[in-house]
């Protein structure tokens, strides 16, 4: 009885590749969200290069500037698209779900 080396190396290619796609995918989410708060007003940039919390004008109500939904519809596409690999490679795993 002898390990099987290839198989090895694929299986540990693929765990880093597919892990590697879901910290991806999720921090761009990550990121669209946070542009769309930006959009919104919830935080500026000072002239010092720091963020921090809008300290005027925020929010206004019944007004939403505008990419504010994109951005935040495609955070949560991203979010959801991890959340499905995720669940794909638990579905992969666990051999009672086959």
């Amino acid at each position: 009885m002898g390990i099987d080396w290839f198989a090895f190396l694929t299986v540990a290619i693929a765990s880093v590749v597919g892990a590697c796609f879901v910290v991806t995918v999720y921090s761009i989410g990550l990121r669209f969200w946070s542009a769309a708060d930006s959009r919104a007003g919830k935080y500026t940039v000072k002239d010092d290069g720091t963020v921090g919390p809008a300290t005027a004008g925020f929010p206004i109500p019944g007004q939403t500037p505008p990419g504010v939904r994109l951005y935040r519809s495609l955070a949560v596409a991203c979010f959801a698209v991890s959340a499905v690999a995720v669940l794909y490679g638990i579905y992969l795993i666990v051999p009672q779900f086959h």
